[in-house]
Formats: C-alpha cells, sequence, structure tokens
C-alpha cells in the first residue's frame, strides 16, 4: 500500500478530528468535567451496608443538605463508594467549621479561666470531613467505622498537581525528540514529536468530549501512550534507515512505504494484544481504574495510528521542504 500517498489526507484528516474534539470540549461542554484532584476539594470514602449502593448514598447525601456531589463506586466487592464535593463546597462549610471552631476555643478557654473541668469532647478540633460525616452518616444508619479514608485537597496543592502533569508531558515529549535527534536524525525528532503532540491533543479532546475527570490516574494514561507510540514509532524508523542504506537509489517516499509494510504485521498484533489486557480491566476492573483503561485503548488505537500516518509521513514531507530550499 502506498502510505505516503495519502500522507496529506491523513494530515488533514487528524487535523479535522483534533479541532473538532477540542471545539466539543471548551465550546460545547464548557471545558473539562471538575476534578477535585487539581480543583481542590473533600473526598470520603465510605463502605455501603449490603444491599444499599449508589441511590441510597445519593439520596442521604440530599438530606444532609449537601450539594453538587458527585458519587463514584471504587470496590464492588466491598461496596465502597467515594463521595466528592468541590472547591466552593469546601470553602462554603470551612467557614462554618472555623466559626464553630472559635466558639468551641472560646468555651474552653472561659472554662479553663473558672477553673472548671473542659469535658474531653470540647478538646477535640473538627475538620470539613467531620462536618460533613456528622450530617452525612446518621441519614445512612452507619457510623463513623464505615468511613475508610477522607481527604481535603487545598487549591494550591491541586495547582502544584497540574503544574506537574503539565510539565511531565512537555518534559516527556522534549527529551523523547533530544533523544531521537541524536539516534536518528532531526527529521526523525520533528516527526516523532509531533505524532506525540497529535496523541496528546486526540487523548485531551477525547477526556474532554466525553467528560471523563481529569485525574492522577488520567495522566498515567497519557504518560503510558506516549511510551507506547513512541515504541511503535522507533520501530518503524529503524526500519526505514536500514533501507535507506540497502536501497539508495529508492525515493524517500517508497523507502517509507517499504518499512511501514515490513512492520505492520508486528504493529497490528502488538495493538491487539495490548487492547485485550485493556479489555480486561474496561470489563472486569474496579470502577476506578474504568476510565483509565478507557482513555488507555483510545490511545493504542491512536498512537498505532499516529506511528504509521503521522510520525513517518512527516519525515517525507520535511526533506522534500528542505530539498525544495536547497
Amino acid at each position: 500500500m502506498s502510505f505516503s500517498k495519502y500522507r496529506y489526507f491523513f494530515l488533514a484528516l487528524s487535523a479535522i478530528v483534533i479541532t473538532g474534539l477540542l471545539i466539543a470540549t471548551f465550546v460545547v461542554h464548557g471545558g473539562f468535567r471538575p476534578s477535585i484532584t487539581f480543583d481542590g476539594g473533600v473526598r470520603l470514602s465510605l463502605v455501603m451496608p449490603s444491599g444499599q449502593g449508589h441511590n441510597e448514598l445519593d439520596a442521604a447525601a440530599h438530606a444532609a443538605g449537601l450539594e453538587n456531589f458527585q458519587i463514584r463506586q471504587t470496590d464492588v466487592r466491598a461496596n465502597t463508594y467515594d463521595l466528592e464535593l468541590g472547591p466552593v463546597e469546601r470553602d462554603q462549610y470551612a467557614a462554618i467549621v472555623e466559626q464553630s471552631e472559635r466558639e468551641r476555643l472560646a468555651e474552653v478557654r472561659r472554662l479553663e479561666r473558672e477553673g472548671q473541668p473542659v469535658p474531653p469532647a470540647l478538646r477535640l478540633s473538627s475538620t470539613v470531613a467531620d462536618y460533613i460525616e456528622a450530617r452525612l452518616l446518621p441519614e445512612l444508619g452507619i457510623d463513623a467505622s464505615s468511613v475508610v479514608a477522607r481527604e481535603t485537597i487545598a487549591a494550591s496543592y491541586g495547582e502544584n498537581l497540574s503544574d506537574t502533569a503539565r510539565n511531565l508531558l512537555l518534559g516527556t515529549i522534549v527529551v523523547i525528540g533530544l533523544y531521537l535527534t541524536f539516534r536518528f536524525d532531526f527529521p526523525f525528532a520533528l516527526g516523532a514529536s509531533l505524532a506525540l503532540l497529535h496523541d496528546v491533543l486526540m487523548t485531551i479532546g477525547f477526556i474532554g468530549v466525553f467528560q471523563l475527570e481529569p485525574n492522577i490516574p488520567l495522566v498515567a494514561a497519557v504518560l503510558t501512550i506516549i511510551g507506547y507510540s513512541i515504541n511503535d514509532t522507533i520501530v518503524i524508523f529503524d526500519r526505514i534507515r536500514e533501507n535507506v542504506q540497502d536501497r539508495q537509489q529508492a525515493t524517500l517516499g517508497a523507502t517509507v512505504d517499504l518499512a511501514i509494510t515490513q512492520t505492520l504485521s508486528r504493529t497490528i498484533i502488538t495493538s491487539i494484544l495490548t487492547f485485550l489486557s485493556v479489555l480486561a480491566l474496561l470489563i472486569g476492573g474496579v470502577e476506578s481504574l474504568r476510565e483509565f483503561a478507557l482513555v488507555l485503548g483510545f490511545g493504542i488505537v491512536i498512537g498505532t495510528y499516529s506511528s504509521i500516518f503521522i510520525a513517518s509521513p512527516m519525515v517525507q514531507i520535511y526533506e522534500q521542504f528542505r530539498r525544495g530550499r536547497a
């Protein structure tokens, strides 16, 4: 098959798809789904009583006066759920807790001044998570022993985490580009870097369109996609370099087509086998890993596509451009 013959078609197709995904994300959906991992908030992990689940937790949270919360099942066997509230609710309840804490401390000081005993319960400070538990647990008919984890995430932590994730993605692409420049040549580094940028933008658009919650597992999925994609790309580049040495008179387009054809069966088999592992996570994995597996599955397809139709053709386009200006 003459892959290079359709290089401009596939480049245009990718540009259209990426543009459509980003428009749908930022115009139709108004951006990404809020995530307390990056925006901050409160998370409670609860073991629900047998026979109760999402609907009962949702009803109890509404009865407790909680608003704008999200519920996610994290362990089917243990019947564990996460209840998450965003930064607005966190700050709202934090103001209430701070006022309550001031009143508590004032009462402790008053009793101490008067020489009266201070009840042990009055010496215990409260947090936002404690405040939410005090309202939610009675509605569920459970006690604090059912809360297996509680977490309050500050806005500064989320900002630092967001910056770290962005720097990791950009740094990975730059380091891989430098590595390929030394191992192959600049045109190959350029093609691989643009293919990785293509994969990242495609994946970000996919996450935004399906309103998946950006979190640490999804960042890990994107980094895994980058590693998977560059592996396929390097295999093809190695074959292109070998073919250039063996076929000095062949055109670059023919050399690229031959390299892709020679590695195509290996690429497809590897992608199918990897996708089967991801499919197992989608079917039998816990809820918290399904979004990770969904993004990873999409990335396998996109990574395979970009190695064949983006990275290698970009090498050819750059060489044609350089020779045209020479």
